[in-house]
């Protein structure tokens, strides 16, 4: 009878070490290379300390070390095109007062105007949250496009405030 081999892991997860840590989340990998430890599994290497093989030793060092990974890649992700992503807000912010300044000056254009940046924000919106993506450079437009709408509503937000005072 042949055994099964598999050259890469296969990741389980396991629940939170107590009910109310809903967010802690025990990594632990099958190893089904034909090499086995005590009981089969073996630590996930990202959660391991970074001298030696000892994993950490402790759940709360296990904890701890997971919290600092994820907010580390939290980071870099917010890190990632950070120019680009504060140029689109600062142009939605621009584009918005714009639109207020020059097309308001008539009044006949108003609700058109306003028909028209809904419809552009939650046409933007539909594509961000609801549309599966297509490609990943399509992902990465759709991402940018909504980091100018947040820049146009807070710009509209702004100028209603103006008007308010």
């Amino acid at each position: 009878m042949a055994a099964f081999v598999c050259s890469s892991p296969i990741l389980l997860y396991y629940p939170p070490i107590r009910p109310h840590q809903r967010s802690s989340i025990v990594t632990r990998t099958l190893r089904t290379d034909g090499a086995s430890s005590s009981n089969g599994f073996s630590e996930d290497p990202l959660r391991r300390r970074g001298s030696g093989n000892n994993p950490i030793s402790t759940r709360l060092g296990q904890l701890l070390e997971a919290r600092r990974i994820d907010l580390l890649e939290r980071f870099r992700e917010i890190r990632r095109n950070l120019p680009l992503k504060v140029f689109l807000l600062l142009l939605g912010f621009y584009s918005a007062n714009a639109l207020a300044t020059v097309l308001g000056q008539t009044g006949d254009w108003d609700v058109l105007v306003a028909a028209i940046i809904v419809a552009v924000i939650e046409g933007i919106g539909f594509l961000m949250y609801k549309m599966p993506p297509v490609t990943e450079k399509l992902r990465f437009l759709v991402r940018m496009l909504n980091y100018w709408k947040a820049g146009l509503s807070f710009g509209l937000f702004v100028d209603a405030f103006k008007l308010g005072s």
